[in-house]
């Protein structure tokens, strides 16, 4: 008797965990019919997925079988690509490896690895190579919230942020440069049923974004002015004496030197700088004095300044002083460190390497200018820095400048153009791994729903197989499932297994909801450290508008759909700036800064401010750069990140 044809075999559903660098990491449901993924949905059962994806998470399938994503070794020859097999394509990287490291020694060897690797195989076992390798030179500091972890290591020792089903608390939320709505859509549940019980919502933002708009009150300060209007408010504070006294006295330090720096600060010179009427200011403070617990977010806004991780620390302390720190409801968020408790203890017993540092922000400059050894070849992965770092000409130029690069990619981005050799990795839905959230504390399993497609493999195979042809496979040796044991360990006592985790996700027992509740900070003084010095960024003057690309609702970072690229740049003005500059909309014309140039057609849109330019999206047809070969490579004043916001552009017709 014939048995069922395969096209009989009814579609069957899979657990998964999406590990892309966004911070709701949803917990996914695929069904596979025939050895295809015809659908997939959010995990009803999950804390925070609650059974819907984000805008970017809804049409990954078209990502996923995109006929344009690597599924072979590509290596270069002439101007074009020639396919070629795994086995040639590790072996050239291993003899590579070996004459760069005999010749020049390991630090002539230039890693990037950057967010898009969000799960944890491929980073222990990146880790693991690099050490037994002997070292090499890392690209370090960052692109996105590096000055705001910083800030908040310095306030509070570490992660602060509640996780959102904590929000549903809140009487009030006020949300600076940060638009939930977009970025982090599951929040967004917790937010309203907050609002539906009487919460009210503020939004600090120069850009009239999505959560603008959803807003009960929304301040358009000027770019870069956050830091300052905190001050604002906290004086105000200060002065109707509407501060939590028992919280300062007894778990705050360095408050006397930060209440000299509040009130030297006029109330009227604030006003003008932030562009806020004094009311308006008073109306922030009305909220921080009267409605409590109030919840205080901070986004890339204040932090993508050269004083930017300054600005965050400002923001803190009005939390601080306010008495809404380690309260159900209240907090200062930013992002949730996902991973405690995890056995990551094999990485304390790696090798010590000869490793140095360059920093991503200003990656093309580094290049270039690191001698003794001079940077020979490099390996970029999970990284995108020819149109993600800021100033991408001098990208292109200092990654162009080495004799060999390697990049695991998944697509033909700007970077891969640049190699001498592509490696194709894999989705989430091809491999086995553990994810952890930046924006939750729910731990979940990517599980491999189908066969990797074409030839591509997960950055952790290639790693191991590596490994095996220099000499040291060993020690990165082992199933998926092995590595994922080690890891979760330490919290199996608390029940929490790879087997329970195949059959759901669960919450991270070693989470805190409520981040200090027990007033223990894990600062020097073992309390929350205010901010004691700032010096504001100055006004620029001479007709320059702040560059601004915000995120938005369809892309993630430099990944996009075909679908949602627009044909060309646009950039929106305020009509009162075309008239002044006697522009027209739908003109075209050049936006310029000292790092590059760009044509782009005008658009006139009342809600930008005037001293604001604003080129959403961040890509368009025919040029993987994007906004960033504009962005000059300025760095925060802490933690290394880059000051995105800092640049001044100006347009011309010529």
């Amino acid at each position: 008797m014939e048995g069922p044809k395969s096209s009989d075999h009814p579609p069957k559903d899979y657990r998964t965990t999406c590990n892309r660098d966004c911070p709701d990491s949803c917990a996914v449901i695929a069904t596979v019919k025939d050895g295809k993924i015809i659908k997939h949905k959010g995990d009803p059962e999950h804390g925070v997925t609650r059974g819907f994806l984000c805008s970017r998470g809804n049409d990954y399938l078209k990502r996923f079988y995109d006929p344009q994503r690597l599924l072979y070794p590509l290596r270069r020859k002439g101007n074009g690509w020639e396919r070629i097999s795994w086995g040639e394509a590790l072996d050239l990287v291993a003899e590579k490896l070996k004459y760069y490291r005999d010749a020049y020694g390991p630090r002539s060897v230039l890693v990037v690895n950057y967010s898009a690797i969000h799960s944890w195989i491929p980073r222990v076992l990146g880790r693991l190579f690099w050490s037994h390798f002997g070292g090499a030179t890392f690209a370090s500091g960052g692109l996105s919230v590096e000055a705001a972890h910083a800030a908040q290591q310095l306030d509070f020792g570490g992660d602060c942020t509640h996780e959102p089903e904590d929000l549903v608390h809140s009487k009030a939320f006020v949300i600076w440069g940060k638009n939930v709505a977009v970025t982090r859509q599951h929040w967004m549940p917790f937010i309203n049923q907050a609002r539906k019980a009487g919460a009210l919502l503020a939004a600090i933002d120069p850009v009239y974004s999505e959560m603008a708009r959803k807003a009960d009150r929304f301040y358009q300060i000027r770019p870069g002015s956050d830091g300052l209007l905190a001050i604002g408010v906290s004086r105000l504070l200060l002065e109707r004496q509407a501060v939590d006294e028992g919280f300062i006295a007894d778990h705050t330090h360095g408050f006397e030197a930060y209440r000299q720096l509040v009130l030297s600060y006029r109330l009227e010179d604030i006003a003008k700088a932030v562009d806020l009427s004094l009311d308006q200011i008073k109306e922030i403070a009305d909220w921080y004095a009267t409605r409590k617990p109030l919840a205080t977010f901070t986004g890339l806004g204040p932090a993508y300044w050269s004083n930017g991780g300054a600005m965050i620390r400002l923001v803190d302390a009005l939390a601080a002083v306010s008495g809404n720190i380690g309260i159900s409801g209240g907090g200062m968020s930013t992002d949730i460190e996902g991973a405690k408790g995890l056995n990551l203890s094999m990485l304390r017993g790696a090798p010590k390497g000869q490793s140095r540092r360059i920093l991503l922000p200003r990656l093309g400059e580094d290049i270039l200018n690191t001698k003794d050894p001079a940077l020979k070849m490099g390996w970029i992965a999970g990284a995108n820095p020819a149109s993600s770092a800021p100033d991408t000409g001098r990208v292109q130029e200092g990654l162009s400048s080495l004799e060999f690069l390697v990049v695991v990619e998944q697509f033909m981005s700007a970077t891969a153009e640049l190699a001498h050799l592509v490696l194709p990795c894999t989705t989430y839905l091809e491999m086995d791994d553990l994810v952890t959230a930046y924006g939750h504390n729910w731990i979940g399993l990517t599980n491999r729903v189908v066969p990797p497609l074409g030839e591509t493999k997960t950055d952790g195979e290639i790693f191991q197989l590596l490994a095996g042809r220099l000499g040291f496979g060993q020690a990165l040796a082992g199933e998926p499932r092995a590595w994922i044991q080690k890891f979760l360990e330490p919290m199996a006592r608390e029940g929490l297994t790879l087997e329970r985790l195949k059959e759901k996700a669960y919450r991270n027992p070693n989470a805190a909801s409520v981040p200090f509740a027990d007033r223990k900070f894990r600062t020097p003084s073992g309390k929350f450290e205010f901010i004691t010095q700032f010096t504001p960024g100055p006004i620029p003057g001479n007709g320059g508008l702040h560059l601004v690309a915000t995120k938005t609702l369809r892309m993630l970072n430099s990944q996009v759909l075909p679908e949602d690229v627009p044909e060309e740049p646009i950039a929106r003005v305020n009509p009162a700036v075309l008239a002044e500059r006697e522009f027209s909309e739908g003109q075209k014309v050049w936006v310029v800064s000292k790092a590059g140039k760009v044509r782009v057609r005008l658009a006139a849109d009342e809600k930008v401010r005037r001293d604001v330019l604003l080129l959403n999206p961040a890509l368009w047809r025919g040029d993987l750069n994007g906004v960033n070969q504009l962005r000059e490579s300025f760095l925060t004043d802490i933690g290394d990140g880059a000051a995105m916001h800092q640049t001044m552009v100006t347009f011309t017709a010529e």
